[in-house]
């Protein structure tokens, strides 16, 4: 019975310590005005990081709109570009490590055409080291770190959008 309690109590007490110190979970940006709805559009129409932005905002409970003619903002991803880089060789002069780049640059308007964001680029590197005599795993690695680059990537992208200020004047606003 005591246990229960103390066990209750200690839950209780760490739930009050994190809202305290102002710890949340991260999700939509809140700098939008309440009601507000995004759309997210991208050139490429199979754009991968379009379609898991969308879902992360829209789980973090930022409305979507379901056209551009229906949003206050629109976000635009111009481009995605995935390239991957030799960085060291071997003895033999085959490649022993790649740097690998993800990035995409993109834009965000209002629903009166104002340019908040423009041609804004969000940059992700990491590197992978190289070995001919383990190419399937080598590989697979890969594929595991251009996904979570992905990832890192998004969350980029929404720490960027949380930083615009809709507010702001075309000359007080930075690009």
């Amino acid at each position: 019975m005591i246990r229960t309690f103390l066990r209750s109590l200690s839950v209780f007490l760490m739930a009050i310590t994190v809202t305290a110190c102002g710890w949340h979970l991260r999700g939509a940006p809140k700098n939008f005005p309440p009601g507000s709805q995004l759309y997210i559009t991208a050139e490429d129409t199979q754009s991968d990081i379009a379609k898991r932005l969308t879902r992360l905002l829209q789980s973090g409970g930022l409305p979507m709109a379901e056209s551009p003619e229906l949003a206050d903002y629109t976000l635009i991803i111009h481009e995605e570009i995935e390239r991957k880089r030799t960085v060291s060789v071997d003895a033999k002069g085959r490649a022993s490590e790649y740097e690998l780049i993800t990035s995409a640059i993109y834009s965000v308007r209002d629903s009166n055409g104002r340019v908040l964001l423009n041609n804004a680029a969000a940059d992700v590197y990491r590197t992978l080291e190289w070995d001919d005599n383990e190419v399937v795993s080598k590989g697979e690695e890969e594929r595991l770190l251009r996904d979570e680059m992905r990832r890192e990537l998004i969350g980029r992208i929404i720490d960027r959008l949380r930083r615009i200020d809709v507010d702001a004047s075309p000359e007080d606003r930075s690009y």
